[in-house]
């Protein structure tokens, strides 16, 4: 039986490992041809900014929130989607330089310069605690480092979204399980196309004491 139980660990690693990097190049690749091209960027955000709303409503956002979002990427749909949802000031950023410029060029071209801003910065050590709303996209990695940071430097009651594939929530829960300040307000699920279930993500909505 021991012997089994390592095959199936090794296999669910190798299983969450490969979903994961078809999954950030999902993203890579949405985000590229929606900064390239109006026609799909109209198709992403009416599929996956729908969710983005849904989460926004579902996690109680308040609507003058300040918000932090990390993995803001080329296309930063989830700004926009704040902007429109939010009145609070919205900061996104992005570990790749090259990234950002091109984010920055979005938010320029949509006139949401005196809303939004995107930065150059890295999730594992930017400072948090003026923020009262924290996103962490799915693509944003090293995951469980990231979310330590937050967990230990976010302020009392601020609000921490976490959105994982499906497969890879369990080891976000682990994480979060090790922390007692930190609690599962709500989950929520997403099934957008091209998505089709059992493949999507899930959105954890955290709570600091």
């Amino acid at each position: 039986m021991k012997p089994r139980t390592t095959k199936n660990t090794i296999l669910d690693i190798l299983a969450i490992f490969t979903i994961k990097v078809i999954s950030n190049c999902f993203w890579e690749v949405a985000d590229s041809w929606s900064y390239k091209n109006e026609k799909i960027a109209r198709i992403y955000d009416r599929s996956i900014g729908k969710e983005y709303r849904k989460e926004y409503e579902t996690c109680g956002i308040p609507p003058t929130a300040s918000i932090l979002h990390i993995g803001c990427g080329a296309y930063p749909l989830t700004e926009m989607v704040l902007a429109d949802c939010s009145s609070g000031p919205i900061v996104g950023i992005d570990k790749n330089l090259h990234t950002v410029h091109k984010a920055q060029h979005v938010i320029q071209q949509h006139h949401l310069t005196n809303h939004l801003t995107i930065i150059h910065g890295d999730g594992l050590d930017y400072p948090i605690e003026q923020f009262d709303v924290i996103i962490v996209s799915s693509c944003s990695l090293p995951k469980v480092k990231i979310l330590t940071h937050l967990f230990e430097k976010a302020k009392s009651h601020s609000i921490i979204i976490v959105r994982e594939v499906d497969i890879a929530a369990q080891e976000i829960l682990h994480c979060i399980d090790a922390h007692q300040d930190i609690t599962v307000e709500k989950q929520v699920h997403h099934n957008p196309f091209p998505f089709f279930e059992p493949i999507g993500w899930t959105t954890l909505c955290l709570k600091k004491r």
